[in-house]
């Protein structure tokens, strides 16, 4: 069986980069399991804020801005943070550092695919922001990134002069939303069963087991 899963997701999304773990622990336990399947992961572009300026700004502003207050700020990360290391994931930083607008990012991220490199790269991004506080607005963070993963740091220019991929980047989003996309994580299986949120590794394992019935296999 061969599954493609379509992932609407912002690396500046706590809940994203928790269910891209959950996801990938149901991913591993189902190849492991079925040894002939393959699945193929494409991420797609969402932005939380896409009114941020270029530039974006500091991050536990925006965070009060957008929630309204510190206290309630607090309270969330908190959350949010406890929930993630049960999950593996240190979420140390939330609240420091710089608020990026994500646009750049997710048309890298789609650049990076040219490279067979496109989850490595989120997962990059994911790590900087949330566990080292990184400024992914900063053009030396964002080169550091993609020498991580294997992509030459010339792409982050190319990326820039490249008005057909930001089209794309800004089509793809707007796609999204007309299938329902609201907020993310979002996942979409085979263009046939979509899920919201970062849901338990045995959902998606259901799902998996749902698509397999229904192949025949």
């Amino acid at each position: 069986m061969e599954t493609s899963i379509s992932i609407y997701s912002d690396v500046v999304c706590p809940w994203c980069y928790i269910g891209k773990k959950r996801l990938e622990k149901a991913i591993e336990s189902w190849e492991g399991s079925h040894p002939g399947d393959k699945i193929v992961v494409e991420w797609k572009p969402f932005q939380l804020n896409p009114d941020l300026p270029e530039q974006g700004e500091d991050r536990e502003a925006h965070m009060v801005k957008k929630f309204g207050s510190l206290d309630r700020v607090k309270m969330m990360t908190q959350r949010v943070s406890d929930i993630a290391k049960e999950d593996g994931l240190e979420f140390d930083n939330i609240l420091q550092g710089h608020q990026p607008n994500t646009f750049l990012l997710h048309a890298l991220i789609r650049k990076a695919r040219n490279y067979g490199k496109e989850g490595e790269l989120a997962e990059v991004f994911f790590q900087k922001f949330f566990s080292e506080g990184k400024n992914l607005s900063d053009d030396s963070i964002i080169q550091e990134s993609l020498t991580q993963v294997g992509v030459p740091i010339s792409e982050l220019e190319e990326v820039r002069k490249d008005p057909s991929l930001l089209t794309q980047i800004e089509t793809e989003e707007n796609e999204g939303k007309m299938l329902g996309v609201t907020g993310v994580p979002f996942y979409i299986f085979n263009e046939k069963y979509a899920v919201s949120g970062a849901q338990p590794v045995d959902l998606f394992l259901q799902v998996f087991d749902k698509l397999q019935s229904e192949a025949g296999a």
